[in-house]
């Protein structure tokens, strides 16, 4: 039995607090007590000092009015401390609340303690209270009979709730269609008279009662409607759907699925250790970003709990999420996942499945006593929630995620051989103050996590290998290779590219033919709007921007004709009534008409030097051979083909049939066309993305970017030598690319905007081969920056403020400033890099291995006078007398030091310190 005290959701604290106070009142008062003292009194909570009526005795009383917590052990432990330490004759606690596992251990060990102790602690719990309102005449016992009488049958009736409102207490209970709760029943406690009023009814479903989803109108005018009740019909529950064929945009077939070992081991190692009682956790969540295949990940863990091992042991039940319009769905997926079991002989066959409890549905009698019957067979059953995101993505649908979260959360409370999981896509959006936000959080604590992450070389070749087998026939090494570097290790890329493949071949297009390098993913996706009629592309855009959508609101719309025109192409698929788009990325792609930047993962097997040697031998029309090649720039052949791989990768040449062209987007095959070819294609990269995450404001050192690379390649057994020569040479090629530069004993990232051609790092070199000596402050090169935006341009050889032409030789320096026309103006390009000015100047100083050296020495020595830098710096670098001179007598190096060292402490960029 339950009790809920209940009010609407905007009352007051006041409004809460005094209902659980005339609950109080009620009992204290059946027990012939009265108050004598109020000591606190909040909302759900009230402690009260009472004296018996007749012997004067004198108890504490502690009244707890929770619903979504329970008592826990510590609420006893504190109430029998209080009793002892206040000197108490007996303490109460009077609860709403259901009781803890620990907390039923203490208040059996209580129990058995002396007579004369354990009479002094009383545990009221909803069963209590209820046993003793009904003895004092307050409530009557709940209508079990009148209420079978009514509905026509005792199995139309679910758990009962005591509600505790401000219009009276009343006897509700769920009324079930199918096993699962439909509408509600209500009846006056305290003379079990069937509440009819409409108005009432209509005030109580505006209470924040846990039955408030349903229908309180069932009864009306004291007529019974069973037949309005069996004619609701259960809502249909619709699994995780794979593909008919391997050219199928659906989910996988389990015989087409490859990797993914170490995944689907890790979630079964779960489940053992559910049935061994090695965990305490019932929830899994598998993530990744979209395209990861995680809903055909699910349907592959389904097959192998069905396998000739597993049969009789694990049972899993996947559900699409997306076909869901409203709560019920969630109640019929938990009933449809233990009655699917049940029919495969998985627990008590016997048992009549209901889901009584609409607040913990697995608490519901008979469903707890299924899942106790699961234990002695040593089975597990398991329910995932594919799609999960899209429960949050819709406010239509967040009664759904509320529902959900609800059974998530009864399922990590519940220790029995259930368990839940749920696919979670990690590139949805969620703002931070969205439910769904503290949901995943809240979960922590009871989930175990699984990341899908890119496939490797090694899976994506079984995938094409299987590919292979439909189309009966050998890839081509090199269109092989481009399969596996376009597609960056998503699972739903390369799917996309082989049957993009596979179309050509089944309309007699020749391997070598397709040799292109430009597998790209939007223009396939072109491809598909291309062919579409025009009420078919309008019919596709309707549904991407309301997906989920009910289909026969599309078929009003556009007619059935054009839907199931969409259906058959794949591009719409159908979720029970529900139409989605078959890829997340194409619908974004339908609605933006953009394609998700995919970072590309290549990498390269030669440096720059070698690459361009090779390129320059091309151009446009004729075609060189591989030996030709191995002929002119003197290489081995074997180089030859790996740098062939490169170019072509790069985008830099064509490759048929063994042939190297120079590709269409290069004009000539010079040293700058070609690096701003390859700088486009390294702004994708995924490594470009990770250093400007972990050098964006200061250096970092080989070893740290190695550790970088093996988080990218975590299937790649290289060597500790082949890591660190693969990290040196991409940085080496992004130093080209013009995204970072050389800072100290490692690199910081530095956007240039452009490529950085061999005149350009001499010039750099000269700049740096003079010691920076601080002329200026950082505040008055910030000041200065500014004045400089302002004027737009102001001559060398001008007048300008004091300070400012130190600061000019700074900010040059820094190539933030430059000349031209005998001029100084500003380098926009480099300076829109930054979100400010002074982020501008901190990061440029980041790279002046002096200041990193006098760092070190504040960070060593602590606070260190000018003359002290001056004199190690000048003794360490060998610097000249003027050098050294002002490196002793200025004060600036110090402050550009302490500026820097700053952010190591803070983690921010700090404020510029005062002009010098």
């Amino acid at each position: 039995m339950k009790i809920e005290v209940v009010l609407n959701k905007s009352a007051s604290t006041k409004e809460r607090g005094d209902l659980l106070e005339d609950l109080t009142e009620k009992l204290l008062t059946a027990q012939s007590y009265e108050v004598i003292k109020e000591i606190r009194f909040t909302a759900v909570e009230l402690d009260l000092l009472c004296r018996h009526k007749i012997s004067g005795k004198e108890i504490y009383v502690e009244c707890k009015a929770y619903r979504d917590k329970n008592i826990d052990a510590n609420i006893l432990k504190n109430l029998a401390g209080t009793l002892f330490f206040k000197d108490y004759s007996e303490a109460w606690l009077i609860g709403t609340g259901a009781y803890g596992k620990e907390a039923k251990g203490f208040v059996n060990e209580w129990r058995e303690k002396p007579k004369e102790q354990s009479t002094r602690l009383s545990f009221y719990d909803p069963e209590k209270i209820i046993e003793s309102l009904i003895s004092a005449g307050v409530i009557k016992a709940r209508p079990e009979d009148k209420a079978s009488e009514h509905m026509g049958s005792e199995n139309l009736i679910g758990e009962w709730v005591l509600l505790v409102t401000k219009f009276g207490m009343f006897w509700a209970a769920a009324t079930l269609s199918g096993g699962i709760p439909a509408g509600v029943i209500c009846y006056y406690a305290n003379n079990n008279e069937l509440l009819t009023d409409a108005k009432l009814q209509d005030k109580l479903s505006e209470t924040d009662t846990s039955l408030n989803h349903l229908d309180f109108s069932i009864a009306k005018d004291g007529i019974s409607k069973p037949q309005e009740l069996s004619a609701t019909k259960l809502v249909d529950v619709v699994q995780v759907q794979t593909g008919e064929a391997w050219t199928d945009y659906r989910p996988a077939r389990p015989e087409d699925f490859v990797g993914r070992t170490k995944d689907i081991n890790f979630i079964f190692d779960f489940f053992k250790n559910i049935k061994s009682k090695k965990t305490s956790t019932r929830i899994f969540a598998i993530t990744g970003n979209s395209g990861m295949g995680k809903s055909s990940f699910i349907a592959k863990l389904k097959n192998k709990a069905g396998n000739y091992q597993n049969k009789n042991k694990f049972f899993v039940f996947p559900v699409d999420v997306r076909a869901a319009t409203g709560p019920e769905y969630i109640y019929s997926s938990l009933l449809n996942a233990l009655k699917s079991a049940q029919n495969m002989g998985f627990g008590d066959q016997k048992i009549d499945l209901i889901l009584s409890d609409v607040s913990n549905p697995l608490n519901s009698e008979t469903i707890k006593v299924y899942l106790e019957s699961l234990e002695p067979k040593n089975q597990i059953i398991t329910l995932v929630f594919d799609q999960f995101e899209e429960l949050y993505s819709k406010p239509e649908l967040f009664d759904v995620f509320k529902k959900a979260k609800a059974l998530l959360l009864n399922a990590a409370s519940m220790k029995l051989n259930f368990c839940l999981g749920f696919a979670w896509k990690t590139d949805s959006t969620t703002h931070s103050d969205h439910p769904a936000y503290f949901f995943w959080h809240e979960l922590s604590d009871y989930r175990i996590t699984r990341k899908l992450s890119p496939f490797s070389d090694g899976e994506s070749g079984a995938a094409i290998s299987i590919f292979e087998k439909e189309i009966n026939q050998k890839l081509h090494t090199d269109l092989r290779h481009n399969l596996i570097v376009s597609s960056q290790g998503y699972p739903w890329l390369l799917k996309k590219l082989c049957i993009h493949l596979y179309e050509k071949i089944e309309s007699g297009s020749d391997q070598n033919n397709l040799l292109e390098n430009k597998l790209d993913i939007a223009s396939l996706f072109k491809g598909d709007m291309d062919e579409l009629e025009p009420g078919e592309a309008a019919c596709l855009k309707l549904i991407a921007h309301r997906a989920p959508v009910d289909w026969f609101e599309i078929i009003e719309t556009s007619g059935p004709d054009i839907l199931r025109s969409l259906i058959n192409r794949r591009l719409v698929i159908r979720s029970g009534d529900r139409l989605n788009i078959y890829w997340d990325i194409f619908r974004e792609y339908i609605l933006t008409g953009n394609v998700p930047v995919i970072p590309l993962r290549y990498l390269p097997s030669n440096d720059f030097s070698s690459l361009c040697k090779i390129v320059g031998c091309l151009d446009h029309k004729t075609k060189i051979s591989v030996q030709e090649l191995v002929d002119k720039v003197k290489l081995s052949e074997g180089t030859v083909q790996n740098i062939g791989s490169d170019m072509v990768m790069f985008g830099v040449a064509n490759r048929e049939s063994g042939l190297y062209t120079l590709s269409s987007d290069i004009v000539d095959g010079n040293e700058v066309s070609i690096l701003k070819a390859i700088r486009e294609k390294f702004k994708k990269h995924a490594f470009t993305h990770s250093v400007k995450e972990k050098a964006a404001h200061s250096s970092v050192t080989v070893n740290i970017l190695v550790d970088t690379l093996k988080q990218l390649f975590p299937d790649n057994k290289y060597a500790e030598k082949t890591w660190h020569s693969y990290t040196v040479r991409l940085c080496r090629w992004l130093e080209l690319c013009g995204f970072i530069e050389i800072s100290g004993n490692g690199w910081i990232y530095r956007d240039q905007g452009d490529v950085v051609t061999g005149e350009l790092k001499l010039e750099r070199r000269r700049r740096k081969s003079n010691i920076f000596t601080a002329p200026s402050s950082p505040a008055l090169a910030l000041e200065t920056l500014s004045w400089l935006r302002e004027k737009g341009e102001v001559p060398k050889k001008g007048d300008k403020p004091k300070g400012y032409q130190n600061a000019l030789s700074v900010l040059r320096r820094f190539e933030l400033v430059n000349i031209k026309n005998n001029n100084y103006i500003l380098e926009l390009d480099r300076l829109n890099k930054f979100s400010n000015h002074s982020e501008a100047i901190w990061i440029s100083a980041n790279s002046e291995s002096i200041l990193l050296e006098v760092v070190k020495l504040i960070e060593l020595n602590g606070d260190i006078s000018g003359k002290e830098i001056g004199d190690i710096i000048a003794s360490k670098y060998e610097l000249s007398w003027s050098d050294a001179s002002r490196l002793r007598s200025g004060g600036a190096i110090r402050q550009w030091a302490h500026w820097l060292h700053e952010e190591k402490v803070t983690s921010e960029i700090p404020k510029c310190p005062g002009r010098t």
